[in-house]
């Protein structure tokens, strides 16, 4: 049981990592058709933009996920002859599969019986980061209303510049949400979540089994 799960564990990061791309494409994408001052009100207010881009894509991604992981939870339990068996596997292994940190947080906030897709609308894809420079930001945001009325090249310049900072800082948060990179140890992610529902679809199964 433990392999099974370590195994699915390293598919359900390889799916969200082969569909990061994606999303890092349309973020810059997006960035760079926003009007100036959109794209410098985002510098601020991202917390819209970013559930706009994350969110469809979590959902897509999770979706690739059931349907592998249903395949997967199927094939499992057609291969086991007797439900007493896995069932049993399952609860003596269940401490080692819940393991600690970002798992278990992610274990205790979803329900015994959840389809994967539906982990992709929870409130926790839209937080702060933490290592915003706030004043950076306010700065460059004062600057860009000047420059908006003086004209001249500084427009362009912290257009430019304000677009950079905004697509690194929307990537960045991606990378930490999807994958939890950075994050400190009983914070959630996307892959943690996924992984944890496949644990709860597990058990599901194995109850009308």
């Amino acid at each position: 049981m433990i392999r099974w799960k370590q195994a699915r564990f390293e598919e359900i990061t390889i799916v969200i990592e082969d569909a990061l791309p994606e999303l890092m494409a349309n973020i810059e994408t997006t960035v760079a058709s926003m009007p100036t001052i959109s794209a410098s009100k985002a510098q601020i207010f991202s917390d819209g933009l970013w559930k706009e881009l994350f969110e469809p894509w979590a959902k897509q991604t999770a979706s690739l996920v059931e349907a592998q992981m249903e395949e997967e939870i199927g094939e499992l339990i057609t291969s086991t002859s007797e439900k007493g068996s896995l069932g049993e596997a399952l609860r003596v292994a269940r401490p080692a599969l819940a393991g600690a940190g970002v798992l278990a947080a992610s274990l205790a906030a979803i329900p015994g019986v959840i389809s994967l897709a539906t982990v992709s609308t929870t409130s926790f894809f839209v937080f702060t980061t933490a290592s915003i420079s706030w004043p950076i930001v306010a700065v460059g945001g004062a600057g860009l209303a000047v420059a908006t009325f003086t004209g001249g090249s500084g427009v362009k310049w912290l257009g430019k510049k304000n677009r950079l900072h905004l697509v690194n800082r929307l990537q960045g948060r991606a990378l930490t949400v999807a994958l939890g990179y950075g994050l400190a140890s009983g914070k959630r992610s996307l892959v943690a979540d996924l992984q944890a529902a496949t644990l709860r679809r597990l058990e599901a199964k194995l109850e009308t089994f």
